[in-house]
């Protein structure tokens, strides 16, 4: 698709205890409405058994500076969406964009981080975060 304003694929890896806030954080970076709900199910868990809610999406170069702005209300926000906790979030986020001499390998996962990693393989990135999907129980 030539001259698509989307130019890089964001994987993202939220901790449980910070889907709420990512998803307030979704709606200020966002697009839509929809996008409070973008976390909603952790269903995948690193080494020590941590679950992470993930989500691999197309973005634009704004993103990256949305993503480090300050916020504003946005007029499509849900009645419940908070500018406080899209902050707090905002505040967990890091971002890896490719190597460097001070980080050359993929981040892993971490607890206290909402870690996005730039790549075009989804499940590659998410095994080098070191996660992997919590197995379906039937």
């Amino acid at each position: 698709m030539s001259g698509t304003m989307y130019t890089s694929r964001l994987n993202v890896a939220v901790p449980e205890s910070l889907m709420v806030k990512a998803n307030h954080l979704s709606v200020a970076i966002g697009e839509a409405a929809g996008d409070f709900y973008s976390f909603t199910n952790a269903n995948w868990t690193d080494s020590e058994g941590n679950l992470y809610a993930v989500m691999s999406t197309q973005v634009t170069p704004l993103l990256f500076q949305y993503a480090g702005s300050p916020l504003e209300h946005r007029d499509f926000a849900p009645d419940d969406w908070s500018l406080q906790l899209a902050t707090e979030a905002q505040m967990a986020v890091s971002i890896w964009f490719g190597p460097t001499e001070q980080q050359p390998e993929v981040p892993q996962a971490d607890t206290s981080l909402i870690l996005g990693v730039v790549g075009d393989n989804p499940l590659a990135v998410l095994s080098a975060m070191g996660l992997t999907r919590v197995p379906d129980v039937l």
